[in-house]
């Protein structure tokens, strides 16, 4: 190899010459035969300082936590602020002849270590050596620096629907549900429809025998099966595949199910909505076995009985709630101007979220609510845009990143892509563990899948 760093060698030779003069013949200088480089740091980027891992066994140096997309500007000239070693570190020219010490006062360009170039191809890593001071001893290593290829916190549809005329023969109100990794879709005169997961693209259609009919008012899994209420029926059946149905008995007459709750090592147990005879009254009402229902407050008629959608999340503490929104039947007041979303912890009282109409969710159509990266958010079946609360409580309509699609042409340096932000459709939504939110819609008949990037990152 050639060395282009003698002046550096010279300078060490005579150093160590003049500390030898100094101890005399018999005091031996020793020096560190540590070649490790020990921590690393790159100068701040948009005012962040990124961690960086060293992996002493391959001698690879990586970013945990990706920079920001677009950071390829800052990092083409940036400083190694630490580079702590015993000795000193020498990095290759770019011709690739020969080494140099490395100048911590110099900027270096680290486009190329990008996993991935913005021209699409992989990057190279930045290498240097670092040495000991008696130049005995060498390691190599290799600096890649992560970059977002895609905005954290943009929702991603993807360039077209997974699936167009997905159930030709559901044209309205129609519900969703996620059982054994399928999702299984109901609409009134209708099969049930159904598609993996893991796939999206190709749904099969079957009746739903033992149902009085398809056009369910709730659907829910608990303790391993399907449990649902239909129209014009107070009655609750149950299926093991979202096929076959039968009625239970020992539910009794329930007007709603509104949701499973995790209750620990327990299990589980179940809200609905039953009419308590001899008052004859509506009550919120709790089960763990479907047979044995517990009442509790008489449920409200501000509190939403029709197209419910629920969703759970833990709270500050880590137990786990409900939260409910939908349409109002026969509200009392006329005049409602806002989506309130329910909440509810076992043990305690349904609470409607009420607030200020200042900081109020609009009245929706057909609201769906869920909990998701972090936040609550709602949208109804116009599609325009979504509306987002930290706590449930101050709403906030979403103007960019996190939208449903918009169609747009082709261009010289992009595909045309479809969409279905502000067209109004009949349409059920699930979301399932990877965090793709799914939505059926009726007209035109098609499945949508979107996901936010974040949650998509792989965690290193």
């Amino acid at each position: 190899m050639r060395i282009k760093f003698l002046s550096v060698i010279v300078s060490f030779l005579l150093v160590s010459f003049a500390m030898s003069s100094c101890l005399g013949d018999d005091d031996p200088v020793e020096y560190s035969p540590n070649s490790m480089l020990m921590a690393f740091e790159l100068d701040t980027v948009h005012g962040v300082n990124y961690k960086f891992t060293i992996d002493q066994l391959t001698g690879k140096i990586y970013n945990v936590d990706s920079l920001p997309v677009g950071s390829d500007t800052i990092i083409d000239k940036i400083r190694i602020t630490k580079l702590s070693v015993s000795g000193f570190v020498t990095i290759r020219n770019h011709a690739n002849t020969g080494d140099s010490v490395f100048n911590m006062e110099d900027s270096v360009n680290l486009v190329g270590t990008m996993e991935i170039l913005p021209d699409g191809k992989p990057g190279k890593p930045f290498k240097f050596k670092v040495w000991t001071m008696d130049m005995k001893y060498s390691k190599d290593y290799s600096l890649y620096v992560r970059v977002h290829q895609q905005v954290p916190d943009s929702l991603q549809w993807g360039k077209d629907a997974m699936k167009v005329d997905f159930a030709p023969t559901i044209t309205g109100k129609q519900k969703s549900i996620i059982y054994k990794e399928q999702i299984f879709t109901y609409a009134a005169n209708s099969p049930v429809y159904s598609t993996n997961l893991s796939d999206g693209r190709n749904w099969t259609s079957g009746a739903a025998s033992g149902l009085p009919s398809t056009d369910l008012t709730s659907i829910v899994t608990f303790r391993g099966l399907l449990y649902a209420t239909v129209e014009g029926s107070g009655k609750v059946y149950s299926s093991e595949d979202g096929r076959t149905w039968n009625e239970v008995p020992s539910f009794g007459e329930v007007i709603r199910l509104i949701s499973p709750m995790n209750k620990g090592l327990s299990g589980e147990i179940l809200t609905g909505i039953k009419t308590f005879i001899p008052e004859n009254v509506e009550r919120f009402c709790t089960t763990e076995d479907g047979s044995d229902w517990t009442p509790g407050e008489i449920a409200p008629h501000s509190f939403p009985r029709n197209n419910i959608s629920v969703t759970t999340y833990n709270n500050i503490v880590g137990v786990e709630n409900v939260a409910v929104v939908g349409n109002v039947i026969d509200p009392v007041e006329k005049v409602d101007t806002a989506t309130v979303v329910w909440a509810y912890m076992e043990g305690q009282e349904w609470v409607a979220l009420n607030t200020e109409s200042k900081y109020s969710c609009p009245l929706l159509k057909d609201p769906s609510v869920m909990y998701y990266g972090g936040a609550f958010y709602v949208f109804g079946k116009d599609f325009k845009t979504f509306y987002k609360s930290e706590a449930g409580l101050v709403w906030n309509e979403v103007k960019s990143k996190f939208m449903f699609p918009v169609a747009t042409p082709s261009s010289e340096n992009s595909e045309a892509t479809r969409g279905f932000r502000g067209k109004e459709s009949d349409y059920s939504m699930v979301v399932d563990k990877d965090h793709f939110i799914w939505i059926m819609r009726s007209t035109p008949n098609e499945v949508w899948r979107g996901r936010l990037n974040r949650l998509g990152f792989k965690v290193q």
